[in-house]
């Protein structure tokens, strides 16, 4: 699909850029190198804070300006330029794990002796400043004492003479004896010694010789070699990560550090993350704060966003030359147009493509960029490198491509809605925008709000990517249908737990398109496999049926205007969203809740297929949604009627879920949306199969029924069944109140009882032969029974206006069972379902359909 040759010099490069080296261009930052190479030359010392994303190449830059800076030509020093004889000193320390100052000191006079005596700079000082240098070396690990002592042998010795015969002879001998020892211990450096230690050695190198001299001494100016150190403080930022405690730890170290940061005759760079960034900005708002205090300039690294054009770009016009070819410029991606792979003048093109997709893997990182693209490279027998992408690889490209170009527009919007927007803003957009579409691919066709987006550490909190800006991005997602919007706040027919006004939060889901594409990807890569988060999929089986079982062979559905886009094909059983229990498979979703999704699913055991429950993501933090949702289990549980869905099991690993039968057929909503109404005699077998359901709840003292037409499934055999029992409980005030809070409304606002908005304690099972009316009654006249553009104007009109079943197209007598069930007053409906069912049977209509049942018994 794509070989272009590369240069013969082409390396693969695993480790910073090193200075020089031709194996790939420099792949930007250009202008940065010079500031900070003219900030080193041109000033005698100051502490610089380098910031940047991690990995965006913070390191290679400031090696390459040091470089750059030890090359710099002599000139006079009266031009401000450091004379031939002047020399740069790097000082390279890592600081990733938490020091205290005095340890930090030490290093750092350690490094500069070890430095001097590995470059042979240390036999060119003199004398004095070698000693001086030596001895600071020494005590940042030893003090020395010396110690003196004297002592005096005297000793004596008895004899017996022989010069006069025996006698006894007495003799005294005396010694003195004066040793000295000198004795190495560990005795106490403080932190305040070996700061002036460093405050001196920075002098004496850069030759600012502050020593007392003798009376009557000369000052003469001599010519000597004079070293000015640079030390490079690095990984910062894996010390801080946005961790307040270890960001507070390290401002408390450079506040005690402020004397040796601020020496004239040193350079300090400290490279740091943008969590630093931004406290520079903001100590900088308050005024004379300590970033402001010790930091002579800042600078920010930005993101390489153009990096992987100007990688591919230059290695290929490398290679053309070599080749004796002309340079061929790469256009602008085109994203929505069909390609013929085969023809060798769409080569540019394919190659613009081909940097799009290497823009959204590398996320403007360098070291990202360079592993993507040394994963792609092959080496022929002559020792030529070329680019090849086969079959599979392309449609990586493809799919990627496409992508690219959907996050860029939502950079492009943000920008035009900042009046001077800063590098560090356009990054974090960017990097927002990427990794947002990230987190969608691997939700697997899971239903999530921009909240599950931000919550729990989702996203790094470097990005300050908050809920509001994560739901605009969501929202250009499901304009270029990447997402679909599965629910939106507001809606009559969404179930409310709560206030009706809250304005709750949109649901969006992976289409089904790009289910299929991203489980293609996976099958056919295994590192997207592991960015994505994906198990190997399943094969397809032989069982599978249209619903389980996603052919995608189109690509990503573009918006409205442009031509579809890439083709991933896949055919086969997608990767689970999740596995309960060790036994049940959840895959595609089938229908949302205000409380929770409703997917299909597969018993492991068995192979049938059922219906999983799932609580959204963000309410399985709410003790009291969580503590609903298990006692919808522990009712649901209790519950068995051929009208009402059966519960096989709940279970609680790895998440609390619902493992229902898989009830087939359309729900009521999607009979309504496509046929307006429903026939007479089918409102009278909807309102009998419902009303039997509710004379079983009602058995079990069970009430308050989410009824509506999308919680309604249209059996061929069973009739109506009633699938969702996530509001109902048990008819007890101590019940209510462990499973509600005061003032919270819980149901569908279209169709529920006036009573439900004023007291949910209060609800019975009238509450739900109420809500029975007011579906009859939408099945009968096409429309619901209140309308209202939102939830809270259906409160209103429930609460206000008296309902009306005077233009109902039916039988008096069937009129005024629908009056009795939507009376205003409990009281004045029917007090039981199966007074309902009596009543209902007693209309025309019913015992017309009776007879019709009845014939083919009798024939």
């Amino acid at each position: 699909m794509l070989h272009v040759p590369l240069h013969r010099g082409f390396r693969f490069i695993h480790e910073p850029l090193p200075v020089g080296d031709a194996s790939i261009p420099v792949l930007g930052h250009g202008e940065l190198v010079g500031l900070l190479r003219e900030r080193l030359v041109y000033s005698h010392g100051g502490t610089f804070l380098v910031t940047g994303f991690r990995g965006v190449g913070k390191t290679t830059l400031v090696l390459r300006a040091l470089a750059e800076a030890v090359a710099e030509p002599a000139a006079g020093a009266r031009e401000g330029r450091r004379p031939d004889h002047d020399v740069l000193l790097t000082v390279h320390l890592s600081v990733a794990r938490r020091m205290a100052a005095d340890q930090l000191l030490f290093a750092v006079v350690r490094r500069i002796f070890e430095t001097l005596d590995d470059q042979g700079l240390f036999r060119r000082l003199p004398p004095d400043i070698q000693e001086s240098l030596l001895l600071a070396y020494t005590r940042t690990s030893l003090s020395f004492t010396q110690t003196h002592s004297e002592g005096t042998e005297r000793g004596g010795t008895l004899g017996v003479g022989l010069s006069r015969g025996p006698a006894p002879t007495l003799g005294l001998t005396g010694k003195r004896t004066r040793t000295r020892t000198t004795e190495a211990a560990f005795l106490a450096y403080s932190e305040t010694d070996v700061e002036h230690d460093l405050v001196r050695i920075i002098g004496l190198l850069s030759g600012r010789d502050d020593r007392p001299r003798p009376r009557g001494a000369l000052r003469r100016r001599r010519s000597r070699l004079r070293i000015h150190p640079v030390i490079v403080l690095d990984e910062i930022d894996k010390l801080t990560d946005n961790d307040d405690e270890a960001i507070a730890d390290l401002e408390k170290l450079l506040g005690s550090l402020k004397n040796v940061l601020t020496a004239r005759g040193a350079h300090f760079i400290l490279v740091a993350g943008p969590d630093l960034h931004d406290r520079a900005l903001t100590d900088a708002d308050r005024g004379n704060g300590l970033y402001e205090s010790v930091f002579a300039w800042r600078m920010y690294v930005p993101c390489l966003w153009a990096a992987p054009e100007r990688l591919v770009k230059e290695l290929t016009e490398r290679a053309r030359a070599e080749l004796g070819l002309r340079p061929e410029p790469i256009p602008a991606a085109q994203p929505d147009r069909t390609l013929d792979l085969s023809a060798p003048e769409g080569e540019p093109l394919r190659l613009a493509m081909f940097v799009s997709y290497l823009r959204f893997k590398a996320r403007g990182v360098p070291r990202r960029l360079l592993q993507e693209f040394n994963s792609l490279i092959t080496w022929d027998g002559t020792g030529r490198p070329s680019l090849h992408l086969g079959p599979d690889d392309w449609q990586r490209v493809l799919f990627y491509n496409h992508l690219d170009a959907i996050v860029s527009e939502t950079v492009s919007a943000a920008a035009t809605n900042v009046l001077a927007p800063v590098p560090i803003d356009d990054d974090r957009w960017r990097l927002g925008g990427y990794h947002v579409t990230e987190w969608a691919l691997r939700s697997r066709g899971r239903v999530f709000t921009a909240e599950d987006v931000t919550a729990r550490g989702q996203l790094d909190p470097l990005l300050r990517m908050d809920t509001p800006a994560v739901e605009r991005l969501l929202r250009h997602l499901a304009r270029r249908r990447v997402l679909e919007v599965v629910s939106e706040p507001g809606r009559p027919d969404a179930t409310v737990y709560g206030n009706p006004g809250d304005a709750g939060a949109t649901r969006y889901r992976l289409t089904d398109t790009y289910l299929g594409q991203v489980a293609g990807l996976a099958r056919h890569n295994e590192s997207e496999r592991a960015e994505l988060r994906l198990p190997a999929p399943a094969p397809p089986s032989a069982d599978a049926d249209a619903t389980t079982v996603l052919r995608a062979d189109r690509g990503p559905a573009p918006a409205p205007e442009p031509d579809p886009g890439p083709s991933v094909t896949f055919s086969g059983r997608l990767p689970a969203i999740t596995r309960l229990a060790d036994r049940y498979e959840v895959h595609q979703m089938i229908g949302t809740g205000g409380m929770g999704a409703v997917y299909r699913g597969r018993d492991l055991r068995t192979g049938e297929d059922v219906a999983i429950k799932l609580l959204h993501g963000g309410l399985a933090e709410d003790e009291m949604i969580l503590r609903r949702f298990r006692r919808e289990g522990e009712i649901a549980l209790r519950v068995r009627h051929p009208n009402i869905v059966r519960t096989i099991a709940a279970v609680e690993s790895p998440e609390p879920a619902l493992v229902m039968e898989l009830v087939d057929g359309p729900s009521l909503a999607d009979l309504l949306d496509e046929n307006g109404t429903l026939a007479t005699a089918d409102v009278i077998r909807l309102g009998r199969s419902l009303g039997e359901a509710l004379v079983h709840l009602d058995s079990l003292r069970l009430s308050r029924v989410d009824l509506k037409p999308a919680n309604i499934i249209d059996h061929p055999v069973r009739g109506a069944v009633i699938i969702d029992l996530g509001i109902a409980r048990a008819m007890d005030e101590a019940e209510g109140r462990r499973f509600t809070r005061a003032g919270d409304v819980v149901g569908t606002p279209a169709y529920m009882a006036p009573e439900q908005f004023m007291s949910a304690r209060e609800a019975d099972i009238r509450s739900d032969l109420y809500s029975l009316g007011a579906v009859m009654y939408q099945c009968i006249m096409g429309r619901p029974l209140h309308d209202g553009a939102n939830v809270v104007e259906i409160a209103f009109s429930i609460l206000r206006n008296p309902v009306s079943v005077d233009g109902l197209p039916v039988s008096s007598q069937l009129r005024d069972v629908l009056a009795t069930c939507l009376a205003r007053d409990p009281a004045d409906r029917y007090q039981e379902p199966a007074a309902f069912l009596r009543a209902l049977a007693d209309t025309p209509e019913a015992r017309e359909l009776s007879e019709q049942d009845e014939r083919p018994r009798a024939s």
